[in-house]
């Protein structure tokens, strides 16, 4: 019913950004285009670009598809194969996540060679399918998406394809068919290539009667049980994978407790260290405050002692000047004062030594200015009435 054939392309291009709101550009090579029948895909079909170009068409509003393998919708796997009926092969489990609108002919430099290939452009649902969008945009630029286009015959024709010659393994140029889809691939090809599949393809176009309907139940039952143990042996290696996970998720759950045990250790200790500090804080506080009331009594006390200390001073000063009288005290007015405002900034006997001073030197003008006083006397009139000696006579007196 149908055959799966190798391809030698990937998925072509996606676009970096949408360019309509919820649409991303996609363009991909269905396959490639041979000069002859000579040369063959590795599943033997033979594209001729006559027939290729006759039947172009067809791929407008073809579907792209994605069997995905969770409910994350992110994950391709196969082609969702899940039966057939009317001689229509069913895809219930692929999802139509784009369509292509438009295809052409074109030569492409692959690994250094030119190829001739048809080409086909269309939008994926991003709006819809982001993380799958996303899943295929990462793998695009490892260069590992496969994809692969699928073939029908048309309805005039009962489904079947028809092939330019008839049927051949080899060589088999399909002439008159539709492109019914193209689905995005997450399995493995085994030569890393993407995959073409030929649905309800006929032999010979005259064989049509030679295949009754038993014949087509039992290739559409093996080709379903072998989707099946593929299916079931991918599951198996994704058990096996998320096994492997779980184990590292354990591994590392078991880390971060460790983790959050040591970080619950550094807490305690981090607690302990500022119910520490805050203590000693606290005594410091209250050691200071007692320091600060030691300060201020002491303080006081110095102001005290000053204060006896001052009027001890302006006492041994009174007693000093007690001698003297207020006019003698003048001459050491300024001292006194100074010494009152700031008591023992001046000396006490300097005070007491400058009023000495002014006594003595008072005494000694008074003494010069009697001195004075007395050189002035008539020296004749001290002779006239100078005393008379007994011895001396009266006509003997004389000033010389």
């Amino acid at each position: 019913m149908f055959e799966r054939s190798k391809m030698k392309f990937p998925i072509f291009e996606i676009a970096s950004k949408s360019t309509v709101a919820g649409r991303r550009h996609i363009k991909v090579v269905l396959h490639e285009i041979f000069p002859n029948d000579q040369s063959w895909q590795e599943n033997g079909i033979s594209w001729n670009e006559e027939y290729v170009r006759n039947n172009i068409e067809s791929v407008k509003g073809m579907s792209l598809t994605v069997e995905f393998l969770t409910g994350d919708r992110d994950v391709p796997y196969g082609h969702g194969m899940t039966g057939a009926r009317n001689n229509m092969p069913l895809f219930e489990d692929a999802t139509m996540v784009g369509f292509f609108d438009k295809a052409y002919v074109d030569d492409v430099q692959i690994d250094g060679q030119t190829h001739r290939v048809l080409i086909a452009e269309g939008w994926l649902d991003e709006m819809r399918y982001p993380k799958f969008v996303d899943w295929l945009t990462q793998h695009m630029a490892d260069g590992t998406v496969k994809g692969s286009v699928e073939i029908a015959g048309k309805p005039e024709n009962e489904g079947q394809i028809i092939y330019s010659g008839g049927w051949k393994e080899q060589g088999r140029v399909p002439q008159i068919y539709d492109y019914s889809g193209y689905a995005i691939l997450g399995i493995k090809p085994a030569d890393e290539t993407a995959i073409v599949m030929e649905l309800n393809n006929k032999k010979n176009a005259k064989e049509d009667d030679s295949m009754d309907f038993e014949e087509m139940l039992n290739k559409t039952k093996a080709a379903v049980s072998n989707a099946m143990v593929e299916a079931n042996n991918r599951w198996d290696e994704y058990w096996a994978q998320l096994s492997a996970k779980d184990a590292k998720i354990a591994e590392l759950e078991a880390e971060i407790k460790d983790k959050e045990a040591q970080i619950a250790h550094v807490e305690e200790e981090k607690a302990q260290l500022r119910a520490d500090f805050d203590a000693k804080e606290a005594g410091l506080t209250e050691a200071n405050a007692k320091v600060e009331e030691l300060n201020a009594k002491i303080a006081e006390m110095e102001a005290k002692n000053t204060e006896l200390a001052n009027e001890q001073l302006k006492a041994e000063l009174n007693a000093a000047l007690a001698p003297y009288t207020e006019e003698q005290r003048k001459v050491a007015e300024a001292e006194i004062n100074a010494f009152n405002e700031n008591p023992g900034s001046v000396e006490i006997n300097a005070i007491v030594g400058k009023i000495c001073t002014e006594i003595v030197r008072a005494a000694q003008v008074a003494k010069t200015s009697e001195q004075n006083a007395a050189s002035e006397i008539d020296v004749f009139a001290i002779a006239e009435t100078a005393p008379k000696s007994e011895d001396q006579p009266d006509d003997d007196v004389s000033v010389y």
